[in-house]
């Protein structure tokens, strides 16, 4: 892949917390547009204790509060947006310009192929899909926490031109792979794998840590010079994590 090929962010839904089953019915989403920015939001929860005999209470740290990742995501029906291009440059509201799209896409359809994804109630689980957010090195596995859609552009008939979603999305991670996490000297995080066809770093170090966040750190215990191309076959040490 060369440096400058445009990468578009795709949803994946998954059947539950261990990310391996994928909603057969459910092809993944790629957005129109990807996001101008993303914010990540770390948290911890407290409990108030007082000592015997104080007047005072005192905080005290009780867990981490899972994280959050936030997005706001494009739907757009004008035919001002080309999937692979981004904006025409020289629109001019109400002038026909050669190169729109003839045929714009439909944004009620759009925003309900991308809550089946990410909202949408699963009959057979019981519960609105587990999603995998893939955009280059980002690989966050999560749940839809909050969705708020801001309408903006209309047709006569009242049906929306474009609309845009802030999404905030909390991270999940299964139990096996939490208990892992946080016992971080254990032996049993010291793995050598083999490199599969499709694979990235931060895919592998996902699996392996719960956060795709340590690729770089891996790539430099293994003195990986291009670690975005990596050759199937080849085995990878991965090593404990170091304390925070």
């Amino acid at each position: 892949m060369s440096l400058g090929q445009l990468q578009k962010m795709t949803l994946v839904a998954y059947t539950d917390n261990t990310f391996q089953k994928k909603v057969r019915e459910l092809p993944p989403y790629e957005v129109l547009i990807n996001p101008e920015s993303y914010t990540i939001t770390y948290g911890t929860a407290s409990s108030d204790q007082t000592a015997q005999g104080s007047s005072e209470t005192q905080s005290a740290f009780r867990n981490r509060l899972a994280q959050t990742l936030s997005f706001k995501f494009l739907f757009d029906g004008t035919g001002v947006i080309k999937k692979d291009e981004g904006f025409l440059s020289g629109l001019a509201s109400g002038l026909a310009i050669p190169g729109l799209n003839a045929n714009p896409p439909d944004v009620a359809q759009m925003l309900s192929d991308f809550k089946k994804v990410v909202y949408d109630y699963n009959s057979e689980t019981h519960e609105p899909p587990y999603v995998q957010l893939q955009w280059g090195l980002l690989l966050y596995n999560c749940k839809l926490k909050t969705m708020t859609i801001n309408f903006k552009l209309f047709k006569p008939d009242g049906s929306p031109l474009r609309a845009e979603a802030d999404c905030s999305f909390e991270g999940v991670i299964d139990e096996k792979k939490l208990a892992g996490i946080e016992n971080r000297q254990s032996p049993d995080l010291t793995h050598i794998r083999t490199v599969q066809e499709g694979d990235t770093l931060s895919l592998m170090c996902y699996r392996e840590y719960g956060d795709s966040k340590y690729y770089y750190q891996v790539a430099q215990f293994n003195n990986l010079i291009d670690f975005k191309n990596l050759r199937t076959g080849a085995k990878l040490l991965f090593p404990p994590l170091a304390n925070n």
